[in-house]
């Protein structure tokens, strides 16, 4: 049998005893090593269960030990105020975060971003009392957030293949840090935002409270105006000068014009949010009362109204849907224009899968593509033909709907005409 030994030697020069021994030993090695990526994948199930950093590095301390052999295991990791040093198995050691990064093994991997494998350690180390050790580095998009330190007393207790098993977990820790962070920054993030939607929920209370007390403050004197404006004209008529009947007419047009905006401001105030749950709505029942309001425009003006479909039923709040018909029935009559022959506002509405579309269509003045782009924003008005109001309805309109769940929008043609349309959910 040669004596020369077994690495210098080609397996074809090995005899048959020889090749059965290397056979067994390379086996050994290979299940070693299946042991060793086995647990690794179970250290990595694990430690991604959680997202707190704590239970995450005892997983790792208890787990570990199938992986490598040593005396202390810790782990430096970094904190708003320096780099943290965790001990995870083996007496605790103590050193400053300054110490720490100056130190020629653990302080180069901080620096370096590159692992380290010991075979003697030197003076003047962190944990020099261990002569073997493998540093790692934890690595987060190219920044180095921490390391990992296993350490044995004895020289030349790790080989290359330890370390690679080190850099491994390494991977997994870095993962698994990496994710408890944002979930801990995105934890704060939503405890700020919770703070702050209560703080501004009840400045919107507050805010909801003001408006309708000054609402009330401002009609009842617009009121008293209005009414003052009609005795003066019954009980002075024949005392006053000829100018002056058309002003108190003036006096009384203006203070129902300003009451109507105020309106307005608080049905935009009761739009932003939708309060009680909905409930089935008599959409015509709805119509109807809306078309009542402008009765006397509507004769006036000779504009005929037609209704199309079966006007189903929705799950809103009625007087909001009310309030929706009367802006757009509104908004038809003013941009309708002055030389329509056969001026006409038709209303329908129509199942559209688990929705119900409404519509409302005129034959007026139309609406070119620029300005729709903004017809639903606050205190847009257009200036096709001179017509009343802040330009709140069609904001009232879009915001209502949205609170309902539904969607609204615009087709016109300049001087064809315009259709509004609305959609809400079909009563099941």
């Amino acid at each position: 049998m040669s004596t020369a030994p077994l690495g210098a030697r080609k397996l074809d020069q090995l005899d048959r005893e020889e090749l059965l021994a290397t056979t067994r030993h390379l086996l050994a090695e290979a299940q070693a090593l299946s042991s060793r990526i086995a647990a690794l994948n179970e250290i990595s199930v694990a430690i991604n269960r959680t997202f707190d950093l704590e239970e995450i590095l005892q997983v790792v301390a208890r787990q570990a030990k199938w992986l490598l052999d040593y005396e202390h295991f810790s782990a430096c990791l970094h904190q708003p105020d320096g780099w943290r040093v965790i001990t995870l198995f083996g007496s605790p050691v103590t050193i400053t975060s300054q110490a720490l990064v100056q130190t020629d093994n653990v302080g180069m991997v901080l620096q370096t971003g590159q692992s380290r494998l010991i075979q003697q350690t030197k003076p003047g180390m962190y944990l020099e009392q261990y002569a073997s050790q493998i540093i790692v580095p934890l690595l987060s998009k190219g920044e180095v957030m921490g390391t990992i330190i296993f350490a044995a007393s004895l020289p030349n207790a790790y080989k290359q293949d330890d370390l690679r098993i080190g850099y491994m977990l390494a991977l997994q820790l870095a993962s698994a840090i990496r994710n408890a962070d944002h979930v801990q920054e995105l934890n704060r993030v939503q405890a700020e935002m919770h703070i702050y939607t209560e703080e501004l929920e009840a400045s919107n209370r507050e805010l909801d409270a003001y408006n309708h007390t000054i609402a009330h403050d401002l009609k009842s004197p617009l009121t008293s105006i209005g009414l003052n404006a009609d005795l003066v004209k019954r009980v002075s008529k024949d005392a006053l000068p000829p100018k002056a009947d058309q002003y108190l007419e003036n006096i009384k047009s203006a203070s129902h014009k300003m009451a109507d905006m105020i309106e307005q401001l608080l049905w935009l105030a009761k739009a932003r949010n939708a309060g009680d749950a909905v409930i089935p709505v008599d959409v015509k029942q709805r119509i109807e009362a809306a078309i009542s309001r402008f009765s006397h425009s509507i004769e006036a003006n000779k504009i005929q109204i037609v209704f199309n479909g079966e006007m189903p039923q929705v799950m809103g709040h009625g007087q909001w849907i009310e309030e929706i018909f009367a802006n757009l029935i509104s908004n038809a009559i003013k941009y309708m224009g002055t030389n329509k022959l056969n001026p006409c506002i038709s209303i329908s509405g129509y199942q559209q899968g688990n929705c119900v579309r409404y519509q409302v269509t005129d034959t007026g003045v139309g609406i070119s593509k620029e300005d729709q782009l903004h017809l639903f924003e606050m205190f847009t008005r257009l200036h096709t033909v001179q017509a009343e109001g802040l330009g709140l309805g069609l904001s009232i309109v879009h915001r209502m709907v949205s609170q309902m769940n539904g969607q609204v929008g615009v087709e016109s043609f300049p001087d064809i005409g315009s259709t509004f349309w609305f959609t809400l959910n079909i009563v099941e």
